[in-house]
């Protein structure tokens, strides 16, 4: 019962990737979109060509993710505290693996974030990486 809304910039250069890493980088962070928004999610994903960049914008309506913990959530096996209990199941290992998949390709991955205002995941990848 949620919302996505696509950006995506038309006659991009060729980007060549592995398909499954890809695929596992949008679902991942799509999939946190969705796990840590108590309304009914709203999406927006974007794709624009920036010079020699890919990249790729996912916004959503969430809960955010304070300054403090946006510092570590790339970090492995790290979840943000929520007390005793996580009414979100997960190991922290998604994020950690869309960054190191990320920078494996000459990429960043970056973060912004305002609690209760949603969350924004930037993506920006050479269209010409090994």
């Amino acid at each position: 019962s949620g919302k996505v809304e696509l950006n995506l910039e038309e006659n991009l250069p060729m980007f060549m990737a592995d398909p499954v890493h890809m695929k596992n980088i949008i679902s991942n962070l799509i999939d946190n979109a969705i796990k840590y928004t108590k309304q009914k999610p709203r999406l927006n994903i974007t794709t624009k060509g920036m010079g020699n960049l890919l990249e790729i914008k996912i916004k959503d309506n969430g809960i955010g993710i304070s300054p403090e913990n946006q510092k570590n959530i790339f970090e492995k096996f790290y979840r943000v505290p929520t007390g005793n209990v996580h009414d979100v199941k997960g190991f922290g290992l998604g994020l950690n693996y869309v960054n190191t998949i990320i920078e494996n390709m000459g990429g960043t991955i970056n973060v912004s974030s305002e609690l209760e205002k949603g969350t924004v995941f930037t993506l920006k990848i050479p269209f010409n990486h090994e």
